[in-house]
């Protein structure tokens, strides 16, 4: 097996416990809201969600540095180990960032981290896809003439905005429960609750769709 080959396999892995571990987030965030459950038990669906949720979201950032990898193996990035070493510290510090802010979430210093978060990845979604047009338009990083490659690295991008989004439209979710458990349940909290979940449900399944798109466009290299 050559180099290659291992880290072609850490990537799909890398593609099925995103995909996999994130369905299993949206499907336990889904069913807290049932208000027909009990308060501890919505509680608790949503905590495990939370927390199966870190999964995913290592994935997510680990998708940078492994495509990397696999163009400059290719011959389609011509970039040093150097710059090969800086890009995985790079998503070291966010994966860092993005971590602790979903494990604090609930304190101060978690709310602060998530909008790092965001920044960071809108740098990296907004930066990604100004590069695959950039090397359409032949002026590189990336090989002009692997089309499909810039459609991977430009629709992964895109993934990072609309995980911004996903984080934006899911955050009232939480002062939602927050109220729910300490007033109790009323029909007018409960449909915020249903109206927060439906919205998320959009952007959650939009990103699935785009991932699924990506790791397609990979394994056949159309386009």
């Amino acid at each position: 097996m050559t180099g290659y080959d291992g880290w072609h396999y850490l990537h799909i892995l890398m593609f099925v416990f995103w995909i996999g571990t994130d369905l299993a987030v949206f499907l336990s965030a889904k069913k807290s809201t049932d208000p027909a459950l009990p308060l501890d038990a919505r509680l608790m669906l949503l905590h495990w969600a939370l927390r199966i949720e870190l999964l995913p979201r290592t994935m997510w950032k680990a998708a940078l540095p492994l495509g990397v990898v696999l163009s400059v193996d290719l011959g389609l990035l011509d970039l040093s180990a150097t710059g090969i070493a800086l890009v995985w510290l790079f998503t070291l510090g966010w994966w860092v960032v993005s971590m602790t802010g979903a494990y604090k979430y609930d304190q101060p210093i978690g709310h602060t981290l998530t909008k790092v978060n965001n920044v960071l990845s809108g740098v990296v979604g907004a930066g990604l896809i100004a590069l695959a047009v950039s090397s359409y338009l032949g002026n590189g990083p990336f090989d002009a003439d692997a089309t499909w490659l810039l459609w991977k690295v430009a629709l992964y991008g895109l993934i990072n905005l609309l995980v911004i989004v996903m984080i934006v439209v899911f955050d009232p979710l939480g002062p939602a429960f927050g109220q729910l458990a300490a007033k109790g349940s009323t029909p007018e909290l409960e449909a915020t609750i249903t109206a927060v979940m439906n919205r998320s449900a959009v952007v959650i399944w939009t990103t699935y769709a785009t991932i699924a798109l990506v790791a397609f466009i990979g394994t056949t290299k159309i386009w």
